[in-house]
This record gives C-alpha cells, structure tokens and sequence, in this order.
C-alpha cells in the first residue's frame, strides 16, 4: 500500500518508517524547509514554524523507548550516539530485580535532536519520500490522497493525519471533541550543567518536581547534560504571569527548593530564554472521519506534564504498521487500527482532564486531601504515589509503569493493597513546601520587573 502523511514531525516520521519497514511506500509531507541535518546540533537552528512547542521539553516514556527499541534500534543507537541519555528507574529499587524491569528505563533527549534522528532514518529507507517545504491544502475526492499549494496531487491507498494540534488546513475533517483545558501555563528554561557537576540526585523517584500549593514545577533531563525547568502556573493567575520574563524567572527559582541549587551558576548555566506555553488542553479524537488515519497530537493529546505525547505517536505509528500487515483494504486497516488505540487514549485522556481538574480545584485554594484513595484520587494515583515509590519496591514498579504507560490504568487503580501501601508510606513521610507562600514569591520577583 501507498501511505501519504501529512505532516513531518516525530508522529509523521515515525509512521513512515514503521509503514516503510513493514513493507509499504509512504511520502511524508511537511510545510517548513526542513531537511536531514549533516548534525543534530544544527536541528536546534531549523525554524518549526508548525510545531510552537518545538524547543519545549519532550522525552521518551518507558513505553515510548521500548516501542522504539523495537520500530527502530538504528534511530536508539543514534540518539545515544549523539549524547541522548537514559535513566534506569530500577536502580532505585531496595531488592532484586524482576523480570519487567529492565522496561522501567526513560530516554532523555531534546526534541529537536529527536526529529533529526527520526528524519535522518526515513530519509535513509527506500520505501520513504520526503517533501518538505510543501503546505497540505487539502484532501483529494473520496480522500485518495493529498492535495498541495501547487496543486499537485499525492495519489495514496491511505491518507494519515499527523498534522498534531496546530494548524490544520481549513476544512480539514477530524472527529468532533469538546476541549478540556489544561489549566496551566508552562514557563520552561533550559540549563547545561557546569564542568565537574552532575544531574542532581535525592528522594524523588524521578527528577525533582514538587507542588507550591498554588503552582507546581518540573524538570525534565535532556541530551548531552542538559536539563529543562519548568514552571507550572495557573492560567487564571495573572500575577505569576510575570515570569516569562528571564529574571522574574530566575528569581523565583532562586525561592525555591531545589530549583536554587540546580540554577545556581556553579551547577548549570541557562542555554534558552524563558519559553511560555500556554492555551494548553486535553482533546479525544479517538472516534476518527471515514478515509483518515489520525496519528499523534491529531488523534488524542493531553496535557504536556504527563509527557504522552511522543510515546504516543510511537505507538500509533506501530499499531498502523501491524494493521498494515494484518488488512489489505484501507478500510480495515483503519478501523483496527482504531480499536487498537482508541481505548488507551481515551483512559489517558479522561485520566488527563480529572487530574488538571483536580490540580486547578487545589491551586485555587479548594482543601483537597491527597492522603487516601478516596480523597482527591486524581492527585493520590499521581503526585501521593510519587512521594511513595521510593520507599516501596511494589509502589516503584506499578507507579513506574502507569506514568510509563507500560501499563494500562486499570493495574494500578484496581490495586486496593497498593492504595494501601501508598496511604501508609505517605502518612510516614515527613514534608516540607519546597518553595515560599504566593505572597512571599511575588515579592520576591517584583524588583526584577522594575529594574531599569
């Protein structure tokens, strides 16, 4: 069959490899000039005019690297090659390894690094076409492929939209959904650490991340010794919009625990500008249009702090590759793929828009209680077992794998000793906010925002 893809991010590239290796042709379309780099560090210079969260921190789940391991080792060994790292979540674990957990391992790297290795790889496989530079305008008759801005014509078997969630061309078909909207504004800076310094360690299970009361942050590991802090701040809060200005933001981190020692100049020196993202929700397509194969962004997307993103479109590209070999006909091809990923979006979907919920009732002020399953569950199964995963092998692994999407939801919501488990370790921990009241922090921004 004769794949024509709509768009050339990481969804879009990953279809055309999977589809091309399991035997097809595909030709991948993308409205910016981008190319195959002669060097990943010349995809940071490639202007990604379609994709505003180009530069924004992206990593590969444990889903995400083990789809990869087996869609393509070759682009795995060239990440690693070109300064990707990976983190081994079973290390922490207090007792022996078991069988599963050599899957508890995230790839970091940033994403533009990411699409340059993906690119590289398609355009290296004979049954892939790259057209860059050339804007979808539309769908041929009975969608038997693309139309172009120059009115050519790409003739396909199967049409796939992996345009994400940005910039469709007008009237371009996709399933009806009510946005859910996130309820945050993300302020992200990246940081190279210094020489002689490390990536910090300490009781998370993870990287550190931690909750305010009023605001969240994050961080995210990336390629080559770099790493991204985010500042995670209520849509509705004006106020603490101030912090897309560099200093306010540098400021802030300053204030709390353990952003102050992880920007400090001696750890890691900044390496972008303060970059905000906003307008952010959570939208299920996952019902589909006759004639279209939606991948990525375009078939589900949630809110970026779960990171689902890219893993997703992994495993889409993986599922449209087996149901390629499975169906002859596009229209069985599209209506297994469908009941293949259809399901795991919409839970991670509907988990998507209870936590964001729940978080913004929080940050508003709203008591919520954490501590008991049946409290505020959304944030229990998420920031509760978090604290808790160090300090219990079992809580490690199921927690691991459910933000890891190696798992489905239900094995760790259907799990009452685990809840308990949670519950017990969490009534032990001893805790401290990591960062200032509302008050004290906007104080301490404000000279910056009035230097001269």
């Amino acid at each position: 069959m004769r794949f024509a893809i709509a768009g050339g991010g990481a969804a879009g590239l990953a279809v055309g490899l999977a589809v091309a290796r399991a035997g097809h042709q595909a030709v991948v379309v993308e409205r910016d000039p981008v190319t195959a780099q002669d060097s990943p560090e010349g995809a940071f210079d490639v202007a990604r005019r379609g994709i505003p969260h180009f530069q924004q921190p992206h990593t590969f789940l444990p889903r995400g690297r083990q789809v990869l391991r087996s869609l393509a080792p070759d682009v795995v060994d060239t990440l690693l090659d070109v300064g990707a790292e990976e983190q081994d979540i079973a290390a922490k674990l207090s007792g022996e390894r078991q069988p599963g957990d050599e899957d508890l391992v995230y790839l970091w790297v940033r994403r533009p690094v990411i699409e340059w290795a993906l690119r590289r790889a398609a355009a290296a496989e004979p049954g892939v076409e790259l057209l860059a530079g050339r804007h979808v305008t539309g769908l041929m008759p009975g969608h038997g492929g693309l139309l172009l801005d120059n009115e050519e014509a790409i003739a396909a078997d199967v049409v796939v939209d992996a345009l994400g969630r940005y910039r469709c061309p007008p009237n371009w078909p996709r399933a009806k959904a009510e946005p859910s909207e996130c309820g945050a504004i993300y302020y992200c800076r990246y940081f190279a650490l210094a020489d002689g310094a490390e990536h910090l360690t300490g009781p998370w299970l993870l990287n550190p991340r931690g909750d305010l009361g009023y605001m969240g942050f994050n961080t995210f590991r990336g390629d080559n010794r770099t790493f991204a802090v985010i500042l995670l701040v209520p849509s509705a809060d004006h106020e603490l919009r101030a912090l897309k200005d560099n200093q306010a933001w540098m400021a802030a981190a300053r204030a709390i625990t353990p952003l102050n020692q992880m920007t400090s100049p001696d750890h890691a020196r900044p390496i972008t500008d303060v970059m905000p993202m906003g307008g952010l929700a959570n939208i299920d397509r996952t019902k589909g249009v006759p004639g279209l194969v939606p991948v990525g962004d375009a078939l589900c997307h949630t809110d970026p702090a779960f990171a689902y993103g890219l893993s997703f479109a992994l495993v889409h590209a993986q599922a449209l590759a087996n149901a390629s070999a499975r169906h002859t006909t596009p229209e069985d091809l599209t209506e297994a793929y469908l009941a293949d990923v259809g399901p795991e979006a919409r839970e991670r979907h509907a988990a998507a828009v209870k936590t964001d919920a729940a978080r913004t009732e929080a940050w508003s002020g709203t008591p919520v209680d954490v501590s008991r399953r049946d409290g505020c569950y959304p944030l229990f199964a998420f920031g509760t077992a978090l604290a808790a995963a160090p300090h219990d092998d079992l809580v490690l692994r199921r927690t691991v794998r459910r933000i890891g999407l190696l798992d489905r939801t239900e094995v760790f919501d259907d799990d009452s000793d685990l809840h308990d488990r949670i519950e017990r370790i969490w009534a032990g921990l001893s805790r401290t906010r990591s960062g200032p009241p509302r008050g004290d922090l906007l104080e301490a921004i404000a000279p910056e925002l009035v230097r001269p």
